[in-house]
């Protein structure tokens, strides 16, 4: 799991009692393909995100296969470790973008689905079902907004965003270093009328000349998930891309923001298994086991991100659904980022990113 994501859990959990989740599927109902013994190995990132992992997987897991779950922290060492043949975790989570890295560095197993219940498999769209990587959870990049500059006419997606004219006011934005997590280049596409079908492959001329043009607009350019929510409430701007849980978190805690889900860009992390893991069967077990409906709706109430199995949604309180990104009503709005295209080559050996981040910093420093 990236830093940022690392952050963001950690400020998301702050406020969120870890109690009151929902009752886990009892052993005796637990499949028994999913039984075992020994251990698996997981990094992650500790903190109240740990927490919630062990109280809504870890936890239950242990109780119903007899497999102990051990938690170590996820570090850049990671990905060396593995590349090494002598990989510190057997399972670990990171952003979604970052796994066609991995696979380069020949430092991933494949996922082996043969553990999943049909009615599990079902429930995960194909897009989370990848041959080196598994869906772990939803979140996503909004148009965030303070409620005492828009009192009437409030912004609801990318195109007012950029409408200066329409909703004047400062923005912020993600910087270079954000700029994929931040999703810059799709939104000022989206805020200039490109369709949402018609996003990829980037058109980054285009792009770029949209920033151009609202960048004397821009208050912020933020460096960490908490700049965007701390500049609308310090009215150093009024309108922000931002993460949806730092904003539902400032909610929370009074602050007179909003965010709106139309065009909004869905991300994801992604379960891992790393090469040479000692207990690749019981990894196996375990992500099979924490893809089930049960235990994604257990995890969405211990933190408020997206369970990717999309049964967890009939499982979960309404007035949670409702604020978490991949929800009924809500993922049909959303544009989910294309991560393979950010990885892709160009004939210079160089991926879209490395061309991006490039042209970026020129922009930025003009």
């Amino acid at each position: 799991m990236s830093n940022r994501i690392t952050s963001d859990a950690l400020a998301v959990c702050a406020a969120i009692l870890l109690s009151g989740l929902p009752t886990a599927t009892r052993a005796e109902e637990i499949p028994e393909n999913l039984k075992g013994t020994g251990e698996v190995v997981v990094a992650t990132a500790g903190g109240a995100f740990e927490e919630a992992q062990k109280k809504a997987w870890f936890e239950p897991f242990e109780r119903d296969t007899g497999i102990k779950v051990i938690t170590i922290p996820s570090s850049a060492k990671l990905l060396a470790s593995a590349k090494l043949g002598q990989p510190e975790a057997d399972i670990s989570n990171i952003n979604g973008g970052e796994v066609p890295t991995w696979v380069d560095n020949d430092a991933l197993e494949k996922i082996d689905y043969t553990f999943f219940a049909k009615e599990t498999l079902a429930g995960l769209p194909e897009f989370m079902k990848g041959e080196y990587g598994l869906g772990s959870f939803y979140y996503s990049v909004v148009v965030a907004y303070n409620t005492a500059k828009f009192p009437n006419e409030r912004p609801k997606n990318w195109t007012d965003f950029y409408d200066v004219k329409a909703f004047p006011g400062k923005r912020s934005l993600p910087n270079c270093d954000l700029m994929l997590y931040g999703a810059l280049l799709e939104g000022a596409l989206i805020g200039d009328g490109v369709p949402k079908d018609k996003l990829y492959p980037l058109d980054m001329d285009r792009a770029f000349a949209k920033l151009k043009e609202i960048k004397p607009n821009v208050g912020r350019w933020w460096a960490t998930g908490a700049d965007a929510p701390q500049s609308l409430i310090g009215g150093e701007v009024d309108m922000a891309a931002a993460w949806n849980g730092r904003i539902v978190t400032a909610k929370k805690q009074g602050a007179p923001l909003e965010l709106s889900w139309d065009q909004s860009m869905l991300q994801y992390d992604d379960w891992i298994i790393l090469k040479g893991a000692s207990n690749k069967e019981n990894a196996s077990k375990l992500l099979a086991y924490i893809s089930r409906a049960e235990a994604q709706a257990a995890f969405a109430e211990a933190i408020p991100y997206g369970p990717v199995n999309k049964d967890a949604f009939k499982l979960l309180p309404k007035e949670l659904a409702e604020t978490i990104p991949g929800a009924p009503g809500i993922m049909e709005q959303q544009i989910v980022q294309n991560y393979d295209w950010w990885v892709q080559r160009g004939s210079d050996g160089r991926t879209n990113y490395d061309v991006a981040i490039e042209r970026c910093t020129t922009f930025l420093s003009q």
